[in-house]
């Protein structure tokens, strides 16, 4: 698991520090950084449910370029209103890390990636 340093993280500056890399916990491949935080409505860190009562712990980033988007955009049970979404998998290994939204609003683009699919220290 990690801790985002909220004091660290400013919505209008994204700082890159040598310690905040966030790494996929399957493989240690580096995936964003904490300082890459978003904050759409609703803020940085959620808990969500799917149609079929699984719940994940969420956290968004404006950038994410260790994953990849997978298949096409839906809006049907989005988390974010005024968002689509498609999965996103580590460019590693492959492994689900969460979704990748895409709207209308200000963020246009960003990471919701599973909190406990990310790690701080690489393998």
């Amino acid at each position: 698991m990690f801790e985002v340093d909220e004091d660290a993280v400013s919505e209008d500056a994204v700082e890159e520090k040598q310690d905040d890399s966030l790494f996929c916990a399957r493989c240690g491949h580096l995936v964003t950084r904490a300082g890459w935080a978003a904050r759409p409505e609703g803020g940085h860190e959620r808990v969500c449910a799917n149609p079929a009562g699984r719940m994940f712990q969420v956290v968004s980033f404006l950038e994410a370029p260790g994953a990849a988007d997978r298949g096409a955009p839906t809006d049907e049970f989005t988390w974010f209103p005024g968002y689509a979404w498609n999965f996103a998998v580590c460019r590693g290994c492959g492994d689900h890390l969460g979704w990748r939204y895409t709207g209308d609003q200000d963020p246009p683009v960003f990471w919701g990636l599973i909190k406990d699919r990310l790690t701080s220290q690489p393998k």
